[in-house]
This record gives structure tokens, C-alpha cells and sequence, in this order.
């Protein structure tokens, strides 16, 4: 029996907002464009865009090529990030049609919204690519409270990334939880 291989394309939705000359932020740099995704947007709607942009740029064919295993593994709305299965064969065809995506689809109550895809990593394992998904957000959340501290702020954008949606008593509790379970794992690896 001949085992089909996979690739897993971990890949980050940013979204660049207009940019304005007279509103000053106080937002660290690199964060300018990693905003939490629409509250509509879902792991079936981010295959179904993957799917028209593939149809788009590479017809009939391509779709018949890449739809045989394609599936969205891992989504998360509030990092805007996914994890996304493909043919071995054909994961390149699925990056570009990633690359080319200028939009996730909008519901009958949300519009549409621009953003630009940026595929961050190709991996033959799933393991593989949440063991780098990780990484990053512990590298993000990292830079993230040293800015703060940096800046001395006392509302906090990390508390903002991590429950945007969440009530402002509850956003600390996620803070000090992830801040406390990113030294444990610190502590663990050393």
C-alpha cells in the first residue's frame, strides 16, 4: 500500500491597514500589521478562499491537482495564523495560490477584508510546523512585553493580541497565564 506524503504550510494573515499621517501609535513596529483576524473568519472559510484563489491562478487543473488532501489543520483567529495540509507534490502550486490571496471572504453580515498572506514555513510534519508556530509566539509575545516595559505603558498590547474580544478584568488573568507558562517552558528547556 503506498502511503500519500503531505506538506504543511504554516502561514501568518496580516493585515495593512491605511496608513495615516496625523495618528500618532504607540504600537511596537512590528506589530503594525499582525492584528487579530474578523470574528466571522474560520478555518472553513480561510480552505473555501484557498480554493477560489487556486481556481483563479490555476484553473480547473489546478484545483484537480490540489484539493485531493488539502485541509486547514490549525486555525487561530487571534493570531491570525494556520496551518494549512497539501500534496507533496503540489505544495508549491498551493504556496503561490496562498502568496496571491489579496482578501479573506466576507459573510452576509462582514465584509470582505484586504490582507497579505506570508507562508512562513513548509514542513513534511505537523509536528514540525506547531513546534515553529510556538516558537514565533513565544518570540512575539517576547518583544511584545519588552517594548512595554521599554515604553512603560500600563494598558498593555500584548493584552490586546491575546484577548482582543475578552473583558478588560479577564484580558490581565490571560496575561499573567501565558507570561507564566512561557517561563515554565523556559525553565523546562534549560
Amino acid at each position: 500500500m503506498v502511503r500519500i506524503k503531505h506538506r504543511y504550510l504554516l502561514f501568518n494573515i496580516l493585515y495593512p491597514e491605511a496608513a495615516t499621517s496625523d495618528v500618532k501609535t504607540t504600537d511596537p513596529p512590528y506589530l503594525a500589521f499582525h492584528a487579530p483576524s474578523p470574528g466571522h473568519l474560520t478555518g472553513g472559510l480561510v480552505l473555501n478562499a484557498l480554493r477560489a484563489s487556486i481556481a483563479a491562478h490555476f484553473g480547473d487543473v489546478g484545483v484537480g491537482l490540489a484539493s485531493a488532501s488539502l485541509k486547514v489543520v490549525y486555525f487561530s483567529p487571534a493570531t491570525s495564523t494556520a496551518i494549512v495540509r497539501c500534496p507533496r507534490q503540489h505544495f508549491r502550486l498551493v504556496w503561490a495560490a496562498l502568496t496571491y490571496m489579496t482578501e479573506v471572504p466576507g459573510t452576509k453580515f462582514a465584509p470582505s477584508k484586504k490582507c497579505v498572506v506570508q507562508v512562513v514555513r513548509a514542513s513534511g510534519t505537523i509536528r514540525k510546523s506547531e513546534e515553529e508556530l510556538l516558537r514565533r509566539t513565544k518570540r512575539d509575545i517576547v518583544r511584545v512585553k519588552e517594548w512595554e516595559e521599554g515604553a512603560a505603558e500600563d494598558t498593555g498590547i500584548l493584552a490586546r493580541l491575546l484577548a482582543a474580544n475578552a473583558p478588560p478584568e479577564s484580558q490581565q488573568h490571560l496575561l499573567d497565564e501565558t507570561l507564566m507558562s512561557i517561563d515554565e517552558d523556559d525553565d523546562m528547556s534549560e
